[in-house]
C-alpha cells in the first residue's frame, strides 16, 4: 500500500530539508530518497537526522537515478545507554 501523505511528523517537524529529498517516515524507521544529481541535499538530510537521534541502516542504494538510505530511530533506553558508555 503506498502513503501519498509525505508529511514529516510531530516529532520531526523541525528538520530543514531540501525539496529534493523525500522522506518517508515512521514511528521507528524512514527512507531517505534523493536524486543522484543532488547528494549534497541527502548528505545533509542524513545529518540532520543523525543529530535527532537518528542511526544509518544498512548501505546505501541505489536505484532509477535515486539515492536512497534507511535509517532506524534510537530508542531512548538505547540512547541512554550509548550516553553512559560516552564518559567524561
Amino acid at each position: 500500500m503506498e502513503n501519498s501523505d509525505h508529511r514529516i511528523n510531530k516529532n520531526q517537524q523541525d528538520l530543514d530539508l531540501s525539496q529534493h529529498v523525500k522522506l518517508d517516515i515512521g514511528h521507528n524507521y524512514c527512507i531517505i530518497s534523493c536524486s543522484k544529481h543532488r547528494l549534497p541535499d541527502l548528505v545533509h538530510a542524513v545529518d540532520t537526522l543523525t543529530s535527532k537521534d537518528w542511526i544509518v541502516t544498512s548501505g546505501l542504494t541505489s536505484d532509477d537515478g535515486l539515492v536512497l538510505q534507511a535509517m532506524t530511530r534510537i530508542s531512548d533506553s538505547l540512547n541512554n545507554s550509548l550516553n553512559k558508555m560516552k564518559g567524561v
